[in-house]
């Protein structure tokens, strides 16, 4: 990835004018000429006639979201599919982007045009446009990639609007993700866009942190939910990944995070069985399951809790930035 022994591989040897017509050519289609694209100080969109906009933003970097064991190509993938993550948690269409990079000069410039392949593939995939961006130098060895997307969507769903009652569901299953799913997996696009149109599902969001730090985010304020600890959807991965880590599987499925499932709500008036076939056949590949409800805690500090038994349970943080201790390193 870096090149500390060749310097005419490195993008240093390229200067930043030269890079950024790299870049352009690395991307190809995936980028439109100006001024829908890159060329002038800001690319010229079309707004949103119908519905509302979205706007997302999020960041990749080298030994926090991915290392040496992932491909450019698949980490340039990664940046697209984890920020379509967010606009399907939404129920949105992803449209144009922005890219900001901030490389050490040392950075191979043969990686760096296999993560913008990685880029374009996704991109084109999922009709995201590169719409523009920027380069910055930073300290050697190191390397990050932000981007902001936007989206539309008819009728978004959002995490607040969860009423006590609702039944829980995820689609998908959970935990085990530094193993390989934190690159290679599908955001829920389709799925998002079919849940937030239909009138049971009353808050959506996607698993990025862990089910147990991203299900706070979906609570109402005087709810707590009650999970049915048996029909938490474990991944092979977490089964796999708990011979070696001494955390048990269960753990794995709340706290590992970048699972890049949605979490969801049903109406409480809701027929969750006419629900359910009503999705096998829209999605006949991908598995939901009802995992709790939510309703009032007997104390406040009471948020989440085992159904069966009553108890506080015990892993009640995910992932968390700038924490000394934690669950997960992908």
């Amino acid at each position: 990835m870096f090149s500390a022994d060749q310097p005419d591989k490195q993008i240093a040897a390229l200067g930043e004018t030269s890079l950024i017509e790299a870049i352009r050519n690395w991307l190809g289609t995936a980028s439109p000429p100006a001024p829908e694209g890159t060329g002038d100080d800001c690319a010229i969109l079309e707004p949103i006639r119908k519905g509302s906009q979205l706007l997302t933003t999020d960041a990749l970097t080298y030994q926090q979201h991915f290392d040496d064991s992932v491909s450019p190509e698949a980490a340039g993938a990664k940046l697209i599919k984890r920020n379509i993550s967010d606009i399907a948690a939404m129920g949105g269409v992803p449209k144009a982007a922005v890219l900001a990079l901030l490389a050490g000069p040392d950075l191979s410039i043969d990686w760096l045009q296999k993560f913008f392949a990685g880029v374009a593939t996704a991109s084109k995939q999922y009709g995201i446009q590169i719409v523009g961006g920027d380069v910055s130098s930073i300290q050697k060895g190191h390397f990050s990639a932000v981007l902001s997307l936007t989206g539309g969507s008819h009728q978004p769903a959002l995490r607040s609007s969860a009423k006590i009652g609702d039944s829980i569901y995820v689609t998908g299953s959970l935990g085990g993700s530094i193993l390989k799913k934190h690159y290679d997996f599908e955001p829920r696009l389709k799925e998002g866009q079919w849940l937030a149109q239909h009138t049971a599902c009353t808050a959506m969001m996607d698993l990025t942190d862990g089910l147990s730090k991203d299900l706070l985010a979906i609570l109402p304020a005087s709810g707590c939910a009650a999970l049915r600890m048996d029909q938490i959807p474990i991944a092979a991965d977490a089964i796999q990944l708990s011979k070696s880590s001494q955390r048990s599987p269960l753990e794995h499925a709340f706290i590992d995070g970048e699972d890049y499932e949605l979490l969801f709500t049903l109406s409480a008036t809701s027929d969750q069985t006419a629900f359910e076939n009503e999705w096998r056949t829209a999605f006949p590949k991908l598995e939901i399951h009802a995992i709790g409800a939510l309703q009032h805690p007997e104390q406040p500090e009471h948020r989440l809790l085992n159904a069966s038994t009553g108890q506080i349970i015990p892993w009640s943080n995910g992932f968390e930035h700038f924490s000394q201790c934690q669950p997960k390193t992908s």
